[in-house]
């Protein structure tokens, strides 16, 4: 791998902290809410998610 990747899936996969699985009731609320604020702004909407990834 090359550096690039290697920080690519430190900070998509391995970084502690990062949730898997279903985004719960209330990060769906607060999606619902930052797209009416950002639009179609994903990777703005993913940084106000904590523990959510943009990817």
């Amino acid at each position: 791998r090359c550096g690039k990747s290697c920080q690519q899936r430190w900070l998509n996969y391995l970084k502690p902290g990062i949730k898997r699985g279903h985004i719960s009731v209330d990060e769906e609320d607060m999606i619902i809410r930052l797209h009416r604020l950002l639009g179609n702004r994903w990777a703005l909407i993913a940084k106000r998610l904590p523990g959510r990834t943009d990817n």
